[in-house]
């Protein structure tokens, strides 16, 4: 009986670690192949080093990004961090110009 309960502290510390650790970063790895998968052309992104682009094509494991006008590159599809939205224009009363 005695080494059952101490077993019981370490039974516990396993599923405290599953919980704080395990679950999230699973949680967090489908996150990440779900935005991977739904990936299309068109698409503004991030890359995980800070790059903004515009995605030209997509291949099984790279995809071609447009930089800028006349720039593009390759990167390995999971650099791609996430998803950005276009950004909107600035109202007019708030572009800094002067009436």
């Amino acid at each position: 009986m005695e080494s059952l309960s101490a077993l019981v502290p370490l039974l516990l510390a396993v599923v405290v670690f599953w919980l704080f650790l395990v679950r999230p970063a699973r949680k967090n790895q489908r996150k990440i192949a779900d935005l991977q998968s739904s990936l299309e052309p068109g698409q503004d992104v991030m890359t995980a080093s800070g790059i903004f682009g515009t995605i030209v094509a997509l291949g099984e494991a790279d995809a071609r990004l447009r930089v800028a006008d006349g720039v593009e590159m390759r990167v390995h599809r999971q650099a791609i961090a996430q998803v950005v939205e276009p950004e909107e224009p600035a109202p007019e009363h708030l572009s800094g110009e002067d009436d």
